[in-house]
């Protein structure tokens, strides 16, 4: 039997509309054969768009590497053991973590896909902080942190990050991004570089900021070169500009934000003439592209990884904001709009008292949580520390960090750990330090809602999709892993997160007949219901999602802004205080015959996740990209293997020779580099991890929202063959 099943993929912010044909009698584990997956072209946003990386989830479910029983670690080999077995091991010992040391002896780490699977979202940190622990790590500390951060300073909750109105934009200006080939972060839009092309076509204008010439401003935009690490300095600049010499009226900001002259102060010492010096920009073109923006009916600015990951990132997502409101552009047609979804998750949060700032603190009092998560740059220190409170068991879920976090010193300190517990697709180099590594399902083994990225759509839509196929082996949903887990690890049966009640309430239903539960589709339910938008039932009915009515401007600026006194907080004190190390670190910034670091992606892979996937024919790992001049001055020639060589380490890959890249830069692609990973193509592919140049620890963290500063570093680059054969 051959069926068709309509689903969506989870690997990004599009969740782009899939139909996944198998073969096989449907709810028999191992009967069932994904023979292949397609765009839907009936989806109401995506339209048959799709990547390769969807078309691949097949192949990801079938590939004979994948985690099929879980595994123990048993005189240092990972031997398969039962769920009954490893679920009453890791809870003996939790429980005994915690009652010896306290509830802070439990860490969590929240890889990527975890926030892609809401069930997984909810259930992960709902385990560790129904233990009483705080100790939540993300990923978005690698490369959004950010943007989390500003905005809960100034708007109060970090779920709210405007998207820009494409459909109706006069001017996109987008700094560290490339959508061409990794769509855009923290927005929801299917083919945004076609989205883009259709802003051009209307006689719109983009302009993409980047040390790069980039595929994405090949097809579409103009092109504004840029030194790494140096937007802020730019962003700064068109503020002035805007306010000193455009002269923006600032009666409107008045009106809906506090700290209006504190803002425009920012932007004072900061002229075109004094930016060039450091940004490379000429000072004719940044005043040209603040005066147009200024003056476009209907503009945006908006910024990426490129720019959050680099020194001042936060600095970086608080002008754009500021600039946005102060121009007029924010909740309005054609500039930036805060979406709803199908239910407003923005109140939801509210009510729940979720994407604010918390009490909680690391042990040295140095790092606050953001969108609820510690910075993971942070985690070595909070696990090698001597506080009492240390961390001494940790969970990671969907993640790598050994592989993923800068600095090379998160590998050492799990081998100080009591527990460590992986919880996966693969084994992976995270998962060669562990206790017990757990098999968890593929998105087409589990149902889902986009429940958090419903306030990022710039189409606003709801889908809900069923498990297409039943997991094979002995693959569990976070959900029932993390549920098993918190009872066997006599997590009390009140609180409020779902691990607290939940776990107890389903052991009592299944002893009725037909063994009822209470999961994730019954609280989804519940909130489609007070949403009042569409129900779980439309949903099951049309599975390719309904269509929701737009955005529409004025309904978020002075009602729905959740600071206590409802305004637009324009100048947060850190962010203010932080302007000085813009002076302090200018002149370095502005520094000739230097190469600085910078990352990009590849339209194939998606961190260190994808390289394993036989669908999926990947490059042969990774090459360092590098301006002619550049090279000549360093006596390299294209394809050459040169050492990269950074504070933390080097490593050595080939070398591709481009005019593509402005002078000073290198650019290497992350997530390569799987020596230690149990996964045998992965394993087996050339490429290096460019993280082990990057430094990391407390001070390459950016002061503000404590993100790992991944960008921008000095580095040496030297061609292999002039190397000692002592050296290094």
């Amino acid at each position: 039997m051959t069926r068709s099943v309509r689903t969506f993929c989870r690997i990004c912010e599009v969740h782009c509309g899939l139909v996944v044909d198998v073969e096989g009698t449907p709810g028999v584990g191992g009967g069932e054969r994904v023979v292949k997956v397609r765009p839907d072209r009936e989806h109401p946003v995506s339209r048959g768009y799709c990547c390769v990386k969807g078309l691949g989830l097949g192949a990801l479910h079938h590939d004979e590497d994948r985690l099929e029983t879980p595994l123990k670690r048993v005189d240092g080999e990972l031997v398969p053991i039962s769920w009954e077995q490893a679920t009453r091991e890791i809870g003996a010992r939790v429980r005994a973590l915690v009652d010896e040391h306290g509830p802070r002896a439990v860490g969590m780490y929240q890889g990527n896909p975890t926030f892609f699977s809401l069930a997984g979202t909810l259930m992960s940190a709902g385990y560790v902080e129904a233990l009483g622990s705080p100790n939540v790590f993300a990923s978005h500390s690698i490369d959004v942190n950010t943007k989390f951060h500003v905005s809960t300073e100034m708007y109060g909750l970090s779920l709210v990050q405007p998207v820009p109105d494409l459909a109706h934009v006069e001017m996109f200006v987008c700094l560290g991004s490339n959508p061409l080939v990794s769509q855009m972060s923290v927005v929801q839009v299917a083919d945004a570089a076609g989205v883009l092309r259709a802003v051009e076509k209307r006689g719109g204008r983009v302009v993409v900021v980047d040390p790069r010439r980039t595929e994405t401003v090949r097809r579409v935009g103009e092109h504004v070169a840029i030194r790494p690490g140096t937007d802020a300095y730019l962003l700064a600049a068109m503020l002035h500009v805007v306010t000193r010499e455009v002269g923006v009226d600032l009666g409107p900001a008045r009106a809906v934000a506090r700290g209006v002259d504190a803002f425009v102060a920012a932007g004072a010492p900061w002229t075109p003439e004094r930016a060039e010096a450091v940004t490379g920009v000429p000072a004719a073109t940044v005043r040209e592209l603040a005066t147009a923006y200024a003056a476009a009916d209907g503009a945006a600015l908006y910024c990426s990884t490129g720019v959050n990951m680099g020194p001042f990132g936060s600095i970086c997502a608080w002008l754009v904001q500021g600039l946005n409101l102060l121009t007029g552009n924010l909740d309005r047609r054609g500039g930036l709009l805060v979406p709803r979804g199908a239910f407003d998750t923005l109140r939801l949060a509210d009510l729940a008292g979720l994407g604010r700032f918390d009490e909680h603190r690391t042990t040295d009092g140095r790092w606050h949580r953001v969108a609820g998560a510690f910075p993971v740059a942070a985690l070595a220190d909070e696990i090698t520390t001597e506080h009492p409170d240390r961390i001494r068991a940790l969970f990671v879920t969907s993640g790598n960090p050994v592989h993923s976090v800068p600095g090379g010193r998160l590998a050492a300190a799990l081998e100080r750990l009591d527990l460590v517990v992986s919880v996966d697709l693969y084994r992976n180099e995270t998962a060669a330090h562990a206790d017990y590594v757990l098999p968890a399902t593929d998105m087409l083994e589990r149902s889902d809602f986009p429940a958090s990225h419903q306030s990022l759509q710039v189409v606003p839509h709801a889908q809900w999709t069923p498990p297409v196929v039943a997991p094979l082996g002995e693959r569990r949903t976070e959900w029932r892993i993390f549920s098993d887990l918190a009872l066997a690890s006599g997590v009390r049966p009140w609180g409020t997160t779902p691990a607290h009640l939940l776990p107890r309430l389903n052991r009592l239903l299944a002893r009725l007949p037909g063994s009822p539960q209470v999961g994730f589709e019954q609280l989804l339910a519940v909130l489609l219901r007070w949403g009042r938008r569409t129900t779980l039932g439309e949903l099951r009915r049309r599975p390719e999602g309904v269509l929701l009515p737009p955005t529409e401007p004025g309904t978020f600026l002075g009602r729905r802004v959740a600071t206590p006194d409802g305004l637009v907080d324009l100048a947060p004190a850190d962010l203010v205080a932080d302007l000085e190390r813009l002076a302090a670190m200018e002149a370095d910034l502005a520094r000739p015959g230097v190469l600085r670091l910078v990352g990009r992606r590849d339209r194939r892979s998606h961190n260190s996740w994808m390289h394993n996937n036989p669908y999926i024919e990947q490059p042969d790992g990774n090459t360092a990209l590098l301006h002619p001049l550049d090279a000549e001055e360093r006596a390299i020639a294209d394809g050459d293997e040169v050492e990269v060589r950074g504070e933390a380490g080097a490593v050595r890959l080939p070398t591709r020779l481009t005019t593509d890249v402005a002078r000073g830069v290198v650019v290497v692609p992350h997530g390569w580099g799987h020596r230690a990973s149990g996964a045998s193509r992965a394993r087996a592919r050339a490429g290096v991890n460019v993280n082990e140049v990057v430094p990391g620890g407390a001070p390459h963290m950016e002061p503000v929202s404590g993100q790992a500063v991944m960008l921008a570093h000095v580095v040496e680059v030297v061609p292999v063959a002039a190397l000692s054969p002592t050296s290094g």
